[in-house]
């Protein structure tokens, strides 16, 4: 199986810090975000496709071609362009079968990615306590309806993790455009399910960083669990 982590982003909410260091190579207790993610992968993951883009002679070079047995495969992203055109841009390099999308700059839990895997199609989401800077899922029972940005939210808001089960159907469907240039992976997906069921799964952990305050938070998170 293989798994695809879109680590083209600048970074731009972190600089100047990722200026010179890409976002997904900052630590986060004694590995870097991008090291974590890759640890967290179930075993049935043995093909990694990394989509690059800011600093992307770094990240090849700290993670090189292999990473505890897996192979790593790099693809870059020349414009940036969304999630949904970084997925796309790793079209050419999938095989037929499902696959795992990641975010690169969030930290998952194997428990959850396998939870993910019992189906054909999902993705991971979470209730947390502000969620109006996040795509909103709303759901059609156990499945996913629509994602959207919006300002109506309740307590029991489910937002999206940013990681994926998919096959090669998403390419049947046109990237979705959610600003000028910039096209949408959930949005895209969400086109999918209007066909297709993509069973929402509710994540046990997850952490994005978005900022130097994300940052500063799930590096006190992991070197509690480790420590």
């Amino acid at each position: 199986m293989q798994a695809v982590i879109l680590a083209a982003g600048e970074g731009l909410r972190l600089k100047p810090v990722t200026e010179t260091i890409p976002k997904c190579l900052l630590k986060v207790g004694k590995k870097t975000i991008l090291e974590n993610t890759l640890f967290q992968l179930p075993k049935e993951v043995g093909e990694v496709i990394i989509v690059v883009g800011h600093l992307k002679s770094k990240i090849k070079s700290h993670i090189g071609n292999n990473w505890n047995g897996r192979n790593i495969k790099y693809v870059e992203q020349t414009e940036r362009l969304g999630t949904g055109h970084a997925l796309f841009t790793a079209k050419d390099s999938l095989r037929d079968g499902k696959f795992i999308v990641l975010m690169g700059d969030n930290l998952y839990l194997r428990k959850d990615v396998e939870n993910c895997l019992r189906h054909d199609l999902a993705i991971l989401a979470q209730k947390i306590e502000n969620p109006e800077r996040f795509g909103i899922i709303k759901t059609d029972g156990n499945n996913l309806e629509s994602i959207t940005e919006t300002q109506e939210v309740s307590q029991d808001t489910l937002i999206n993790c940013g990681l994926y089960v998919l096959d090669k159907r998403i390419f049947d469907y046109p990237m979705v455009e959610i600003g000028k240039k910039e096209y949408g992976l959930p949005q895209t997906i969400a086109k999918m399910a209007k066909r297709y069921p993509v069973v929402i799964e509710k994540a046990t952990f997850w952490m994005p960083i978005n900022d130097l305050q994300d940052l500063k938070q799930a590096d006190k998170y992991i070197k509690q669990i480790y420590l």
